[in-house]
Order: C-alpha cells, then sequence, then structure tokens
C-alpha cells in the first residue's frame, strides 16, 4: 500500500476521532505499532525523531519505516519528527518520509517563522505535509521532563494565528502544558489555552507529549481541536521492560535465541498501541 500523508490521513479520521502517532527507534517498534493498527482497522502515523536519526543513519530509519508502511494493510504516514534544520527535512523528503514536523520552537517567533517557511516550501513543493511547533517545552538535566506553565513557555492564541497565516504548514503542535517524556508531577494541559489558539489557527492542532496523560484530559483535548495524538514514552517504557525481561529468560535458558526477546518487545509495543487506539476509536 501506498504511503499516505498527514493531510490525508486527516481527511480519512473521522470527526471526534484524532489521527494516532507513534515513534519508532527500531524494528521491534515498527511491528507493534503497524500490527496494533492493523488488528484496529485504523489509520496511523508512524514517525521517527532527528535523534533517532542522528543514533541510526537516517537510510536505515528511512527504509525501516518506508518497508513497514508499505506493507500494511491499513493506510500510513511516514513523518519526520522534531526536525531541526533544512537540510534533514530535505534528506527526509527525498528518502519517502511523507510529512514532515520542522521544530524551531526554541528560536524566536520571527526566526522560528522563517524555518518554517523555507520548510513548508520545500515540502509543499515535493507533495508532502508540514507540522510545526509554537511554544516551547523545559526538559531537565536528568532527561526528565517539567512542565512549563509560565506566559514565556506557551503558545500565544495571536501569534499561532500569524504563525499559521505566514508559514502555511498543515498542523500546528501548540505548548498547552504538555511535555516530553516522564512527568515528574501531575500533567498539566492549559484548556482555556487550547480552544483559543484552535479557534485563532484554523489547522489541525497536534499534542505532542501525550504519554501519560490521563484518559479524560486527552478526550477532552480531542473535543477542543487537538486532531493527532503523539505517543513515545510509554511505548518506550514497554519495550524496554519486555526487553529486560525477555534476556533474562532467554540468557538464563542458555538458549541465546534473541528472536524470542525480540519478539516480547513487539507484543509489548502493539499492547500499549492498541489500548491508545481504543481510548477514541471506542
Amino acid at each position: 500500500m501506498a504511503l499516505h500523508t498527514l493531510v490525508e490521513l486527516l481527511e480519512m479520521t473521522p470527526p471526534g476521532m484524532p489521527v494516532m502517532a507513534f515513534n519508532y527507534s527500531c524494528l521491534e517498534d515498527l511491528r507493534g505499532i503497524v500490527e496494533a493498527a492493523e488488528s484496529e482497522r485504523t489509520p496511523v502515523v508512524i514517525q521517527a525523531t532527528s535523534t533517532t536519526i542522528q543514533h541510526s543513519g537516517i537510510h536505515y530509519v528511512a527504509a525501516l519505516g518506508r518497508a513497514a508502511g508499505m506493507a500494511a494493510k491499513v493506510p500510513v504516514c511516514l513523518q519526520l519528527d522534531h526536525g531541526h534544520d533544512v537540510g534533514m527535512v530535505a534528506q527526509a523528503i527525498e528518502l519517502g518520509f511523507t510529512s514532515v514536523m520542522i521544530d524551531g520552537s526554541e528560536l524566536p517567533f520571527d526566526e522560528n517563522v522563517r524555518l518554517t517557511q523555507e520548510v513548508a516550501r520545500l515540502a509543499h513543493e515535493a507533495g508532502v505535509s508540514v507540522e510545526a511547533e509554537l511554544g516551547r517545552i523545559v526538559r531537565n538535566d536528568n532527561g526528565q521532563s517539567r512542565p512549563c506553565v509560565g506566559d514565556e513557555c506557551l503558545t500565544d492564541p495571536d501569534e499561532a494565528k500569524l504563525f499559521v497565516e505566514l508559514t502555511g504548514v498543515d498542523a500546528l503542535a501548540p505548548a498547552v502544558g504538555t511535555v516530553h517524556g516522564h512527568y515528574r508531577g501531575y500533567p498539566i494541559i492549559r484548556f482555556d489555552l487550547l480552544s483559543a489558539i484552535a479557534e485563532n489557527a484554523g489547522v489541525p492542532l497536534v499534542l505532542h507529549g501525550a504519554s501519560g496523560v490521563p484518559y479524560d484530559m486527552l478526550k477532552k483535548s480531542v473535543t477542543m481541536g487537538i486532531r493527532k495524538v503523539n505517543i513515545t514514552t510509554e511505548l518506550y517504557a514497554a519495550h524496554a521492560d519486555a526487553l529486560k525481561r525477555a534476556l533474562a529468560g532467554v540468557w538464563s535458558a542458555n538458549a541465546r535465541d534473541m528472536r524470542k526477546a525480540s519478539q516480547a518487545a513487539v507484543d509489548a509495543v502493539r499492547a500499549v498501541a492498541v489500548s491508545k487506539i481504543r481510548m477514541f476509536c471506542y
């Protein structure tokens, strides 16, 4: 099956349901994600971050994603997640990514606009969707994220409107209180802010940092303009825990069959992805 753009997946998704997006860093993640989407008969976005690409190499990451997406029995979008420069975006497009997310959120507003404009022009000429981020999420030195609720970090609704008008992006990821990574405290979503951004922006909104956010908060966010929900941390945690247990079993049995450990990781990722899909689809 041919890969689809994010815009196409959004058009396929019924009102009141978000497109689910899951990040992958290896084959086991991809298998679990795609198998979950197939079992639930729902379109899905498979995403690779710039850090995954830097670790494994963009050719490997792109080839894995394309192979998984094209073999899937459901519509799949292959997206670059948190690209930070035009060079990586251009290479991702060349290698078959059908959607790109440019993250200039740490730049001043005008610089973020200029970067996003360049990416949007490049991507749209190639028929590729564009997601961008406005607002900033802070990460602690120990790798844990903390909510950023100050006005200097969250997305300004008026700036969101101007940003979309100037850049022509297809989707916007606003900073409304969620974080990337593990929460140290109770998750926060500024629903008042989300509502204002949705009204002003006029494009589908994306919720980053949805891992660990309670069910009722996620459901409410979808009623207020969120059309794409990103899940990463819970997948990776399940993968790591399952792999650790499976490796202990493989070594204690003196079998050294890594395929058993690999399958345990696939099963764990699939279970998390299925649970997240069902959260919105049933």
